[in-house]
């Protein structure tokens, strides 16, 4: 069997196809691995190996900090072997294993399970002792050794005070995330501290909340058709952690008749909330600066193979670890700030969400 970075170069060079390369690849579990193709030129040829494990690329944001970790990785010359692991733990933990048998001197890992992932650092880290980076997710392990992750409680927060700009005071709902995912978690508390007056004044009420594991759409369709029908359809706002979450409740709200009556929010921008933003039906999304994450993630592992401290904006206390990190901020996405946003990045189409080009 081929070694796998060898394989690599050969198909480079032209030396076997791509059939031939993604059969003898899958082989080492790599069917859906990105290599940097860049690492072999002449230019990049000493920069060092960066592996970057992501859960799946089946979510719709995971190709786009692939690629959005791969420009800023071309540019800085380094080679990176990058895979998905199909949201199965002992994918992941195959992959890895891959990954450091090429010779990998920086791993970067979104997690497909943070405390399996927090086993799987561990492990890494008492076996290979080389950096690693925890992506999205902060892995509550101190065998991190840096992390880029969004500004959870800003998401939370800008969600509330858009809310409070634009929708009628009275009974609201929250739909939150996973209640055992810091993720979830401190969004919701993002949003509650800034409706924290309200609520205690009485001007809103949360005549609904509910964590929901796996982020289940099909689980928040039913929170907000039941809230629906125990408050006779009178909710005013909804604040969703996520956008899967918000669709769900939107579902809930079409199917009574409410859909663009009811405010509610959204998180990452998906295309079928732009879409729903364009129609009037969502009121806003929040999207975090995945372009920055990416680039961020590429300079820390960079800085971290020469022994550098990579940018940072918060240090976290992991265990008695001080842990340095990247809070990545986030923006408000909606009917009136969408065109702009789509000529900034390159996340969505106009053409696909209903918007025309240009």
């Amino acid at each position: 069997m081929r070694d796998l970075r060898a394989l690599t170069k050969l198909f480079v060079e032209g030396g076997v196809s791509r059939r031939e390369f993604m059969k003898s690849a899958a082989a080492f579990g790599a069917a859906t691995a990105t290599l940097g193709a860049g690492g072999f030129s002449a230019r990049a040829a000493t920069g060092p190996l960066v592996g970057f494990s992501f859960p799946s690329f089946d979510a719709f944001r995971w190709p786009h900090d692939r690629h959005y970790f791969q420009a800023r990785a071309d540019e800085l010359g380094l080679q990176y072997i990058i895979q998905g692991a199909n949201e199965d733990v002992a994918t992941q933990d195959t992959q890895i294993d891959a990954m450091l048998s090429q010779g990998i001197k920086v791993l970067v890992i979104i997690p497909v399970n943070v405390e399996a992932g927090k086993k799987i650092v561990e492990r890494v880290k008492r076996e290979a002792n080389i950096p690693i980076i925890s992506y999205n997710y902060v892995i509550p392990s101190p065998a991190i050794d840096y992390w880029a992750a969004r500004d959870n409680y800003l998401v939370g927060e800008i969600q509330a005070k858009q809310a409070l700009k634009e929708a009628k005071k009275g009974n609201w709902a929250i739909v939150s995330g996973p209640e055992g995912i810091d993720v979830a978690r401190q969004k919701t508390e993002g949003a509650l501290r800034v409706l924290k007056p309200y609520i205690d004044s009485g001007e809103i009420k949360i005549v609904s909340h509910q964590w929901h594991d796996n982020w289940r759409q099909e689980s928040a369709l039913k929170q907000i058709e039941d809230a629906l029908t125990q408050n006779n359809n009178n909710i005013q706002a909804i604040v969703s952690n996520e956008e899967g979450l918000a669709l769900g409740a939107l579902q809930a709200l079409t199917e009574q008749g409410l859909n663009g009556k009811v405010w509610l929010c959204g998180e990452d921008v998906w295309p079928e909330g732009a879409r729903a933003i364009v129609r009037g039906d969502m009121a806003m999304s929040a999207w975090t600066d995945l372009i920055q994450m990416g680039r961020v993630a590429a300079e820390a592992a960079l800085a971290l193979t020469r022994g550098e401290t990579p940018k940072t904006n918060e240090t976290l206390d992991v265990d008695g670890h001080k842990i340095p990190g990247m809070r990545i901020q986030s923006r408000v996405v909606n009917k009136e700030t969408l065109p702009e946003f789509l000529k900034l990045t390159d996340w969505l189409k106009p053409e696909d969400i209903g918007l025309k080009a240009g």
